[in-house]
């Protein structure tokens, strides 16, 4: 699939728990019993996402959209670091570091790996595997089990939510590719697929719409059924 058809359907799954925060009147909604979801926060992380396994493919547009958004948030989070232990160290010393800044500190590193390992990425294979995904989604489980409860936190867990989200939408949309999906690699490198979709064809815009519609059902029945 193209990147506007993996920017629509990412923005399109992103939206759903927006709709659930809106038939509950929250601006958030519980994901543990420590940690809640902001879908607002999500949205921009989760069309970055929509992109993010075709970052194996530098020239194209998901790949430098992606390595945009990853350079942004590395120099983000790495003066957030910097900033954050100067404060804890200098100014105030009752705040306890894993509290502020073992979290922005984790996404810093995180983000410094994925960019090391872009160069040897390969289209299609690792970045688009069900290995990559459990990987991308290994800080949430992170965050769950073991960050404290604090604000910036949950603002942490809600941009790598949407993130992953974004990620999800991708695969399952190529899937209905003729390419495929190597869901199992390294360990089964064959493609699997359900449709045969080409890339920028007739069909790839009727899915795109078909996925508008069906969507557009689902917000509705949350609204009415909530």
């Amino acid at each position: 699939m193209n990147g506007y058809t993996h920017i629509v359907i990412g923005g399109l799954s992103a939206a759903i728990p927006i709709a659930i925060s809106i038939a509950e009147k929250k601006l958030a909604f519980d994901i543990s019993a420590q940690h809640a979801y902001y879908p607002l926060i999500g949205m921009l992380p989760a069309l970055a996402g929509s992109l993010g396994p075709d970052i194996d493919l530098p020239n194209s547009k998901g790949g430098k959209a992606v390595r945009l958004f990853l350079k942004s948030s590395i120099t983000f989070f790495g003066i957030a670091s910097l900033g954050l232990a100067v404060y804890l160290c200098f100014i105030d010393n009752l705040i306890h570091p894993v509290n502020v800044l073992f979290p922005v500190l984790t996404v810093f590193v995180l983000l410094c790996l994925i960019r090391l390992l872009l160069p040897i990425a390969k289209h299609r294979r690792g970045t688009h595997s069900g290995l990559a995904l459990l990987i991308i989604m290994l800080p949430i489980l992170y965050i769950i089990g073991y960050m404290p409860d604090t604000t910036l936190t949950d603002v942490l867990f809600s941009i790598w939510v949407g993130f992953c989200i974004g990620w999800i939408s991708h695969l399952l949309a190529d899937t209905f590719n003729r390419k495929g999906v190597p869901w199992f690699y390294p360990l089964d490198k064959r493609h699997y697929h359900i449709a045969n979709i080409v890339t920028g064809s007739k069909r790839e815009r009727a899915f795109r719409n078909v996925c508008i519609v069906v969507f557009s059902a689902v917000y509705l029945a949350i609204l009415l059924l909530a």
